[in-house]
Parts: C-alpha cells; structure tokens; sequence
C-alpha cells in the first residue's frame, strides 16, 4: 500500500497578460471524472486489477486486489468496464467526481478511501500534473493544477543533491584539460558553434565556467563522467573541429575536404576511434592545434 498519508492538490501559478498569480490569475474551478479509454473501452481509473498486494478487510489471511480492496472500503462497484448503453454506477456519479478548485486542497490517501480514489483518478488527468518538476519541465501542458506529495517531494530534492554531490566530487578529480572537454561538450550539445572553446583561458575562468554546469546541469555531467574518455576527448576534438573548419557540416554530412566522414558528431567521433583511423586522427589534431 502507497505511504503516502496527505496529497495537496494546488492551483498552478501562471502569470496572465495582467501579470497576476495564483488566487489573482482567475483559474477557473474544474471538474474531473474517469475517462474512458477508447481503445479498451474501460475507464481509466488507475488502480490496479491484476495485482493481489492488498489484506482482505473481511479476510486478513486472504489477498486481494488494489480495486477489490477498495471496492470493500467504499461498498461500491469500481469496476472499470464501460457501458455505452448506462452509467457506470461510480465512475459517472457526482461521488467519484472531483472539483478542482483555486486553492490549495487536502486529500487524506491513508485514511479516506474516497480520498484515495480521487487521487488516483487525479494521477490519470491531462489536468493535474504529477509533481512541480513534471509542470517545469513541460509534461503537463494542459495542467492547471499539480499534486504535490510532500514525501516524493523530499525524495527528488534528496536525489538532486546527492546528484550534485557527485558531479561535484567527479568533477573535482579531472584535469584541466578534461574539464575543458566537459565544458565544451555540454555547451556544444544543441549546436556545435556554441560550444565553448576555453583553452588557453586561466584556470580562475575554466572552474567559473565550469561551476555553471555544475549549478544547472549536474546531471548531465554525471552522464558525460559514465561515458568513455576516449569519445569524450574525441567528441571534443569533432566540435573543435568544426569550429575551426578543418571539418565542415554540409547539410547532413560531416565532411573533410570531399570525404564523407558521417552524418553527425557520434558518428565522426565512432569513425575517428577505429584502429584503422588513427593515423588520419592524429591529422586532424596536428591542424585543429
């Protein structure tokens, strides 16, 4: 069973055109209720039905399914069948609906079964985001409120530090030279001409640079650490490179002089690796430098 004890639904914040937020930014209430899937043609309820990981209330020797269980809890019919022809019992009475309101609202998961359901109905709907993080980075577009379970809350912050921790620590034990490669790779991701070239600048500027990405994208350096340092070190000659057009992008292709050496950096960085490529390799060093 989930330990989670309270779930708070909030309104989300978004600043209108007259630039006010929260309670002035006139979201409207919304009601919510099961969809259905129209591919299975059963309501979208987000309890379990397969699964027997629940006590018997009336049986403590027997187990039951997430839905059986609750089902016993609130006395009602929570299958998820649809029924084109009748409403469903529960699933289309005013007692699952939930309205969402402009406020901030309290749901008791543990102890209130209703409650319960409603939360999980509320984890199914385009209209509720799952947590602040999925809000920030897009996933809800047609969210107007988020959920916010203190103890999953906890735990992602837990998990953003610890990855800090480690990009810090990892970071720490890199040459000047690696930390260059890193900077240079991470800021050259979307579009190689904006990666940042810093040999030559002073070690105070390298680590400045450097503790930027460790503010903002601590994991994304921790991904970099995991990979091989060859195709690291590689991966930052390509963009090296390209910017200084001993290798030049021509359309889809990444070219030296009339040779197609493929189609993007991963692949100029797997070409230049081969055994068979390092002597052109080392060509390529000898002119970028």
């Amino acid at each position: 069973m989930n330990s989670t004890v309270k779930v708070q639904v909030k309104p989300i914040q978004i600043t209108r055109w007259h630039e006010k937020k929260g309670q002035e930014s006139f979201t409207k209430g919304k009601v919510i209720r099961a969809l259905v899937d129209a591919d299975t043609m059963t309501y979208a309820t987000g309890l379990n039905y397969t699964d027997k990981d629940f006590e018997d209330p009336e049986d403590s020797k027997k187990k039951i399914t997430e839905a059986e269980y609750y089902s016993k809890m609130l006395k009602a019919d929570l299958s998820p069948q649809f029924d084109m022809d009748k409403p469903h019992p529960f699933w289309d009475s005013r007692t699952s609906a939930i309205k969402l309101e402009n406020r901030t609202q309290i749901f008791d998961v543990k102890r209130n079964p209703l409650d319960y359901i409603k939360w999980k109905l509320m984890k199914q709907s385009k209209f509720v985001a799952n947590s602040q993080k999925e809000v920030e980075e897009g996933m809800f577009p047609e969210a107007t409120h988020v959920l916010f379970d203190e103890s999953e809350e906890v735990e992602v912050k837990a998990s953003k530090a610890a990855i800090k921790r480690q990009a810090y620590g990892e970071t720490a034990k890199l040459s000047k030279g690696q930390k260059i490669e890193l900077i240079m790779i991470l800021s050259g991701e979307e579009d190689y001409f904006k990666a940042k070239n810093l040999k030559g600048r002073s070690d105070d500027f390298v680590e400045v640079e450097l503790d930027k990405l460790l503010e903002s994208r601590p994991a994304d350096i921790v991904r970099y650490l995991k990979g091989n340092k060859e195709n690291n070190a590689t991966h930052a000659l390509v963009l090296e490179s390209l910017q200084k057009h001993v290798l030049k992008k021509d359309g889809h292709k990444i070219m030296y002089h009339d040779s197609v050496l493929g189609h993007d950096v991963l692949d100029v960085v797997i070409y230049l690796n081969k055994p068979e490529n390092q002597e052109f390799k080392l060509r390529i060093i000898e002119q970028v430098n």
